[in-house]
């Protein structure tokens, strides 16, 4: 045994198209009730192009928690076990598993999923660990290979989008829809090449008027919104409604009010997707979602670059099995450290000194210094020898047994 295996589930850009992933892009809400009925130490992770469930139970136990939060009877999902599972967490943390390959919001999408599995009391010392390091690994890969350095992000390929459609972007007008972060950067990354005009609009104004100040924009009520639509070059929706917002009639009608001779750009970041998805038919309009996004920046990361990033994955892989595998032994050390502690005990309590206090303190630093030694070698003997060395180890300090001497009964006197 070297320790409790992490198990994945998970569903992503690489395996299910958009219209399946939606299902399971959870709300906040959802995830904690996930992670309340597990029994086990558990973590979910839901970006814009994965839903992945890891935990200490079973594969199958974990994927049925997902099916039933979707009310879904399939995934399709992929999994991944013990090293393979530890492996690809640090691969998505170092942004090579994105669709736009080295994409930095993912560190901290993996940061609050730490938050929420903690908050809900389901990351304990495993998962802990494993997504420290997670964490990490995302950024020795950002500061030591250059993976996603000066490559485009999601917000540039969605401004190279509209500009293949538009073509110039100086003086376009730009509305957002939603506060979401990925948004925000969009729209700053479009403001950057030239679009104005830009305007604001949500659910909840105390956020538009925040995103609308931050970017230099206006905030407008979403009960506005067919005009705002009208007035738009460029639209960018990005909210966390689990339904579509735009529907196909709606965007016929404003289509047909426009003013402007060029097609309306709609870039769709949301997942579940914001506007329904026929409305890329309608005329004049041109209406981009995340899939489309697939495949932009890939080419460009150098494959040395790549290389470099998964050999700092598999090292760091290897020294996280070490760490799992050397907690298997700390209920052989706990018992050895139990055993000479009563020992101790025993023999203080034979003594009859009046200073029991002192040969008490004698006896535990003696106990440490004798230990230290063993304790290292139980735990690097773990990582590389496994369970075999932990039953020798047992065996030859006989850990199983109990001896009169050591509950102060007066037993045979271990020295001979």
């Amino acid at each position: 045994m070297t320790g409790p295996a992490v198990n994945l589930v998970g569903i992503s850009h690489k395996t299910a198209p958009l219209a399946r992933r939606e299902r399971f892009a959870f709300p906040t809400a959802t995830c904690r009730e996930i992670l309340s009925q597990s029994t086990e130490e558990t973590l979910i992770l839901v970006t814009c192009n994965r839903t992945e469930l890891y935990g200490l139970a079973g594969a199958a136990e974990l994927e049925s928690s997902l099916l039933a939060a979707a009310n879904a009877g399939q995934g399709p999902f992929y999994v991944r076990e013990g090293r393979e599972a530890v492996e690809h967490l640090y691969e998505v943390a170092g942004g090579l598993d994105s669709m736009v390959l080295g994409e930095p919001q993912i560190l901290g999408q993996v940061k609050r999923a730490m938050g929420t599995a903690r908050d809900a009391g389901r990351l304990g010392p495993v998962l802990d660990e494993l997504t420290r390091r997670a964490v990490r690994v995302g950024r020795r890969i950002r500061g030591e290979t250059g993976v996603g350095r000066g490559l485009p992000s999601i917000p540039k390929v969605a401004t190279g989008m509209a500009r293949l459609t538009l073509g110039e972007l100086s003086g376009r007008s730009m509305l957002i829809i939603g506060s979401g972060k990925l948004g925000d950067l969009t729209a700053q990354t479009l403001q950057r090449a030239g679009a104005a005009d830009i305007v604001v609009t949500n659910r909840h104004s105390e956020s538009a008027q925040r995103l609308a100040q931050s970017i230099g924009g206006r905030a407008e009520p979403l009960g506005e919104i067919d005009r705002l639509l009208a007035d738009a070059d460029i639209v960018i929706s990005c909210t966390s409604s689990q339904t579509p917002i735009l529907d196909r009639h709606q965007l016929e009608r404003v289509v047909g009010q426009r003013r402007s001779p060029q097609p309306l750009v709609i870039i769709d970041i949301a997942v579940p997707r914001d506007i329904e998805p026929t409305a890329c038919e309608i005329e004049g309009v041109h209406l981009f979602d995340l899939d489309d996004l697939r495949g932009w920046s890939s080419e460009a990361v150098p494959r040395k670059a790549i290389d470099a990033a998964r050999d700092i994955v598999a090292a760091e892989a290897q020294d996280f099995d070490v760490w799992l595998a050397g907690r298997s032994a700390v209920p052989t050390i706990r018992a050895l450290r139990d055993r000479a502690e009563r020992i101790v005990a025993a023999e203080v309590e034979r003594a009859g000194s009046n200073d029991q206090e002192t040969l008490r303190a004698f006896g535990r630093r003696v106990i440490n210094k004798l230990l230290h030694h063993p304790t290292a070698r139980l735990k690097d003997r773990a990582a590389s020898e496994g369970e075999t060395y932990l039953d020798l180890a047992r065996d030859l300090f006989a850990l199983d047994l109990e001896f009169p001497d050591e509950r102060g009964n007066g037993g045979r006197d271990s020295g001979g």
